[in-house]
């Protein structure tokens, strides 16, 4: 199947204006718990259409990337990266933050918080062949039985 601009190009155009779109919603935490799901899904197809665009395009962006502008873009674009990934890091949101400590704090505790019955959540991971026998947190919960973590917290919040 050849390329053609005709499918392309529609295609770049409309999933580029959703992933704004939710990417906008997802900044002012507008409809939160629905936009991160399409942002991230539609965001990997941008990515197939952007390459798809780019192998279209290629001629005409080699003459772009010979001007003088392409190298101080790139040199902005990579400096503000940088910058939000640090920021980032040194700063990070409330929500990880809170994560973080439900993960590192006791297990009883971390059912408390997550609002669930200890006998209830140890007999469900049971069940799901993860034993809450000799683990002290969360961290250690899914370390010994070699788990993924949102799969267990996913699976404990059911």
């Amino acid at each position: 199947m050849k390329l053609n601009r005709n499918y392309v190009t529609p295609f770049i155009s409309l999933v580029f204006l959703v992933v704004g779109i939710s990417g906008l919603l997802m900044f002012f935490h507008l409809f939160d718990g629905y936009t991160e799901v399409v942002h991230e899904i539609l965001g990997l197809l941008f990515v197939i259409c952007a390459i798809f665009h780019i192998i279209l395009n290629w001629k005409a962006l080699k003459i772009h990337f010979k001007k003088s502008v392409f190298l101080p873009a790139l040199l902005a674009v990579l400096t503000l990266a940088v910058v939000l990934i640090i920021s980032e890091r040194m700063y990070p949101p409330v929500d990880l933050q809170i994560m973080d400590r439900i993960v590192k704090a006791p297990v009883e505790d971390a059912f408390r918080v997550l609002n669930i019955n200890e006998e209830q959540a140890a007999a469900k991971l049971t069940e799901k062949g993860i034993s809450v026998e000799n683990v002290q947190t969360f961290e250690e919960l899914w370390k010994h039985n070699d788990a993924n973590a949102e799969e267990v917290i996913d699976l404990l919040l059911e």
